[in-house]
C-alpha cells in the first residue's frame, strides 16, 4: 500500500459544498474554511466543567460493554453546560437553576429523594429547546414559551436513570394559578416543578453584571408577587426563607454557584451508580441531532457506519462497543453551535468557521472530563483532524491519530456526503465512494479504512439508512407531539 494511502484522518468542514464530481484536493480546500483553530479562549466559555461531585468512573463488563460509574448530577451537568455554551448570555443557566433548586428544596424540607430530583430535574430543565431562539425566550421572566417542556420529556424518558425526573421538566412550566396548576389536564404536577420553574425564573432575573446581593430586594419583590398567580406559595415561602441565610447569595455570586459542593448535600443523585454508556450516549446524540432537520440522524448514522468498518477492520469487541459510543458522541461539542450557522444554506465566514470548528474542541473537553474515557473522547473529538496536521482541533499528524479516530473521520465523512444538507443534496453512493478514495490519495483520510468501506460498501450502507430511519421516525414523533 502506498504511503498515500497508508493512514490519513480527514477534518471536514460542516459547510462543504457538494461538487459534480468527486471532491479533490483542491475543491475540498477551498470549500473547507481556511480558518485555522485554536482551541477557544472566550472568556464565557471557560466555566463550564464536569465533575461536580467528582463521582464519574468508567468500567468495562464483559461482551465489551461500557458502564459508567457516575453521579446522576454530573452526567446533567455535562450536557447541560455545554447546552449553555451557544449564547454567553446562557453561560451556567442550568448550574445557577440547580443551584437555587437546592437551597429552595432544601429550605421546604423535601426529603432526599425528592430534593434530588428537583436538583437534577433543575440541571437539565431546557434540554427540549432545541433552537437558540427557544432558549434565548426563556430568559425572559414572563415569557410564554414553553414548547421545549414536551420535548425534554421526551428526550429524558430514553435514558432509563433519568426517566423519573422526565415528568418534573415536561411540567416545569406549569403555573399555579391560585392551585389550578397543581394538576395539568388531569394530571398532578410535581411539587419538584415547581420547584424548578421557581429556581428557573429567579436565575433569569439575575443580572450577572451585578452582585447578587445588590438584586435581592428586586428579584423577591417580583417574586412575591406572583406568589399563588404563578408560582407554588410553598415554594416562595421555600425561597424567602432560604434568601435569609447569607449563603443562598453568596452562593450566586461569581462563579460560586459552579463551585457548591452538591456532593456535601449527601443525595442519591450525587453518588455514583452503574449506567449503560451506550444507553447514555444515543440520548445524547438525539438532543445534538434533534435540533436541526438536516442532522436529525446524523450521529446515528455515524455510529452505524463505524460499528460495521470497525467489525470488518477486526477491531475488539470491546473497541467496537467504545467506537459506537464514539459515533454518537462526535459531535457533542454542536450543542454549543447556534443551529443557525448548522442549517446556513451558504458558505460560512472566517468567524462563523471558527464558531463551527470549535465543537470537536468541546467534544474533547466534555468527554475528556470523564477519566476514563480517554479512547472514546479521543476518538469523538479528532474526527476533523487531518494526516498532515492541518486538521482540528489539535493539529495532529497521521502518526499521532488512532485508528479509532481513522473510522470515525471516514464514518463521518461518508454518512455527510450521503445525506442531505442546507447547502446541498445528499451525494450517490459512488460518488461519496469515489471522493473518499480520493481524500485517501491526497492523505485527507486512511486509505485502509477507505479500502475496507469499499468493500462492505453495501453492508455500511444498509447499516447507515436503517439507523437514521429509525432516528428520523424518532425526531418525527418528538417535534409533532
Amino acid at each position: 500500500m502506498s504511503s498515500a494511502s497508508s493512514g490519513s484522518v480527514v477534518g471536514m468542514s460542516s459547510q462543504v459544498r457538494a461538487p459534480q464530481t468527486p471532491f479533490t484536493a483542491d475543491q475540498f480546500s477551498k470549500s473547507a474554511t481556511r480558518a485555522r483553530f485554536e482551541p477557544p479562549r472566550f472568556e464565557w466559555r471557560s466555566r463550564a466543567c464536569c465533575a461536580h461531585t467528582g463521582f464519574i468512573k468508567a468500567t468495562r463488563l464483559g461482551g465489551g460493554a461500557v458502564r459508567i460509574n457516575a453521579s446522576l448530577l454530573d452526567l446533567g451537568m455535562c450536557v447541560s453546560s455545554t447546552a449553555d455554551l451557544v449564547s454567553p448570555l446562557l453561560v451556567d443557566h442550568h448550574r445557577r437553576t440547580a443551584y437555587l433548586a437546592s437551597r429552595i428544596g432544601r429550605a421546604m424540607g423535601l426529603d432526599e429523594v425528592s430534593l434530588g430530583r428537583a436538583v437534577l430535574a433543575a440541571s437539565l430543565h431546557d434540554v427540549g429547546a432545541l433552537s437558540l431562539g427557544e432558549r434565548l425566550d426563556t430568559l425572559d421572566f414572563d415569557t410564554r414559551s414553553v414548547e421545549h417542556a414536551e420535548p425534554g420529556y421526551a428526550l429524558l424518558k430514553e435514558f432509563e436513570p433519568f426517566a423519573e425526573i422526565a415528568p418534573i421538566v415536561r411540567y416545569h412550566h406549569v403555573e399555579w394559578q391560585g392551585g389550578l396548576g397543581a394538576e395539568h389536564l388531569g394530571t398532578p404536577v410535581p411539587v419538584e416543578s415547581n420547584v424548578v420553574y421557581l429556581a428557573d425564573r429567579i436565575a433569569v432575573l439575575m443580572d450577572p453584571t451585578r452582585e447578587p446581593a445588590h438584586q435581592t430586594r428586586e428579584i423577591s419583590s417580583a417574586i412575591l408577587e406572583s406568589a399563588d398567580k404563578r408560582f407554588n406559595p410553598e415554594t416562595v415561602l421555600g425561597f424567602v426563607k432560604a434568601a435569609r441565610e447569607a449563603p443562598f447569595w453568596s452562593g450566586l455570586a461569581a462563579e460560586g454557584h459552579a463551585l457548591e459542593p452538591f456532593a456535601e448535600l449527601g443525595l442519591r443523585v450525587c453518588r455514583p451508580v452503574e449506567v449503560d454508556l451506550s444507553s447514555f450516549s444515543k440520548m445524547l446524540a438525539h438532543i445534538v441531532d434533534f435540533r436541526s432537520r438536516y442532522t436529525a440522524a446524523h450521529s446515528t448514522g455515524v455510529a452505524a457506519s463505524a460499528d460495521v468498518l470497525a467489525r470488518v477492520l477486526g477491531m475488539t469487541v470491546r473497541d467496537v462497543d467504545s467506537i459506537r459510543v464514539a459515533g454518537h458522541l462526535h459531535d457533542l461539542g454542536k450543542l454549543a453551535v447556534p443551529e443557525a450557522l448548522i442549517e446556513k444554506p451558504s458558505r460560512l465566514d472566517h468567524d462563523e468557521s471558527l464558531v463551527m470548528m470549535s465543537h470537536a474542541y468541546h467534544t474533547g473537553r466534555v468527554l475528556g472530563a470523564i477519566s476514563e474515557l480517554a479512547q472514546v473522547a479521543d476518538w469523538a473529538s479528532h474526527h476533523h483532524e487531518r494526516i498532515d496536521g492541518s486538521g482540528y482541533p489539535d493539529h495532529l499528524e497521521g502518526r499521532d491519530l488512532a485508528l479509532g479516530a481513522r473510522v470515525v473521520a471516514v464514518s463521518d465523512i461518508f454518512t455527510a456526503l450521503s445525506e442531505d444538507r442546507s447547502y446541498r443534496p445528499a451525494l450517490g453512493r459512488g460518488r461519496v465512494l469515489r471522493s473518499l478514495k480520493h481524500m485517501a490519495k491526497v492523505r485527507y483520510v486512511d486509505g485502509r479504512v477507505v479500502e475496507a468501506l469499499s468493500d462492505c460498501s453495501e453492508q455500511v450502507h444498509a447499516a447507515r439508512e436503517a439507523a437514521q430511519e429509525r432516528a428520523r421516525e424518532h425526531r418525527n414523533q418528538l417535534v409533532n407531539a
